[in-house]
């Protein structure tokens, strides 16, 4: 027989229940201290000062009660609602996203893939959900990419476990708020190695999926880790990850900063040019990402505000999308609204500044 804390009515009670909780007056001065063993005297004196509810420890035999918990089901469930968020949020809304999901379940459908997942879970959106959102994104640009599914499932698979090494990274690093100092970034950049040796542990994946896992930092300038390759040695998957990651990270907050808009995300990666990622790669991402929804209201760097006027899956260059222009630099309306269509070369330097 083992006690167990339940929250039971007065009326309820039982000789031999042992309260948990002082029972205090409506002036809060104690009635039954904690501790107590109820007998009838007691609950006559709760009754009399009319508690209604009273919490005890009851003696409950073990077989009262039967816990099943299927914690693949509850990591299935969890990552479905991931994707859904994420998709909702920065997807074009004619993306199937039910295609991609399930090539991410059947990938799931490995019982050791779940396993590696369990202990990055509880670090939560930094690490959980990033790996979930990095599959989702990696996994729409090989789609645009025309990957037929035997590859999309080495990329997803490689996406969904790209970050399991960051278990071994103390939490203190994970979640510090101030810059890292250089021996903090060295043991961070190593979790791309962890994760390498996890894979290699579990003995269940091939060497190309562990290889995608292990590359996924490297740059094509060669200054990446852990390894400093560069462009030609860096797998196709690994720089499809490595695009996706850095996206998802700049769209999200850290411990460090607030997340950035969708758009200067965007700009950030187009400003670093093909040196740094793959104009196929980037573009087929950009195809996917809701930047700037018909309808939206944004301030140009002009001052100019206006409304979003093209549908984003007529436009490929969605980040420099067509405007319907309302108030003009002045701020005052205009006597006739005027379309700008940002994708034009005479328009080059103007550029959208916040959604409104």
């Amino acid at each position: 027989m083992s006690e167990r804390m339940m929250k039971v009515r007065v009326s309820e009670l039982l000789a031999g229940d042992i309260l948990a909780k002082n029972v205090c007056t409506s002036t809060g001065s104690i009635l039954v201290r904690k501790s107590t063993m109820v007998n009838d005297a007691t609950i006559q004196k709760l009754l009399r000062s009319f508690s209604d509810y009273v919490f005890v420890f009851r003696k409950v035999s073990e077989d009262q009660y039967s816990y099943k918990v299927n914690i693949n089901q509850i990591i299935l469930k969890e990552i479905e609602d991931i994707i859904d968020n994420t998709a909702k949020k920065f997807l074009k809304q004619n993306k199937d996203i039910n295609q991609i999901k399930k090539v991410i379940f059947e990938i799931l459908n490995n019982e050791n893939i779940i396993k590696l997942l369990i202990p990055i879970r509880p670090l939560g959106d930094n690490v959980f959900n990033h790996s979930i959102n990095v599959a989702l994104y990696s996994l729409l640009v090989g789609k645009e990419l025309f990957m037929p599914l035997n590859r999309l499932k080495v990329l997803g698979t490689a996406a969904i476990l790209h970050d399991i090494g960051m278990q071994k990274i103390p939490k203190d690093i994970i979640y510090k708020a101030q810059p890292l100092n250089e021996q903090e970034k060295q043991l961070l950049h190593m979790h791309s190695r962890f994760s390498f040796d996890l894979l290699q542990q579990a003995d269940c994946f091939n060497l190309e999926i562990t290889s995608i896992v292990l590359q996924h930092h490297e740059r094509y300038d060669g200054k990446g880790y852990p390894n400093g390759l560069k462009n030609e040695r860096i797998h196709e998957m690994a720089k499809i990850i490595s695009l996706c990651d850095i996206f998802d990270a700049l769209t999200s907050d850290r411990p460090y900063r607030q997340k950035f808009e969708k758009n200067e995300s965007i700009e950030y990666l187009l400003s670093t040019g093909a040196s740094a990622y793959s104009n196929e790669i980037l573009q087929g991402l950009i195809n996917n990402i809701s930047i700037y929804p018909f309808g939206k209201w944004v301030q140009l760097s002009t001052g100019e505000i206006g409304i979003i006027a093209s549908q984003e899956e007529e436009n490929s260059l969605n980040y420099r999308p067509i405007i319907m222009m309302y108030i003009g630099k002045d701020g005052y309306i205009l006597a006739a609204p005027e379309l700008l269509d940002l994708s034009l070369r005479e328009n080059s330097e103007v550029s959208i500044e916040k959604i409104i």
